[in-house]
């Protein structure tokens, strides 16, 4: 991951880690894309738990996990 990467990910990664604890981001070999592992059995099985397709997208899942941990995001009541 580049430096740049790095400081768009770094607040929503910061505060993924406080509420989850273990993440492994891995760059694709060829393209602009991640792997996420969120588990260390899962990163050692090679068994990724979310594809993002670009850093952007990356971003806005580590912001989506920590606003539905902390009770932000709700279910639609029927």
């Amino acid at each position: 991951m580049t430096k740049k990467q790095m400081e768009i990910i770094k607040d929503n990664l910061r505060a993924y880690e406080k509420n989850f604890g273990y993440i492994k981001i891995v760059k694709e070999d060829y393209g602009k894309g991640f792997y996420i592992y969120t588990d260390e059995a899962r990163a050692e099985q090679g068994s990724w738990t979310q594809y993002c397709y670009n850093i952007d997208y990356l971003n806005g899942w580590l912001y989506g996990a920590v606003q539905a941990i902390n009770g932000i995001m709700k279910p639609i009541e029927k």
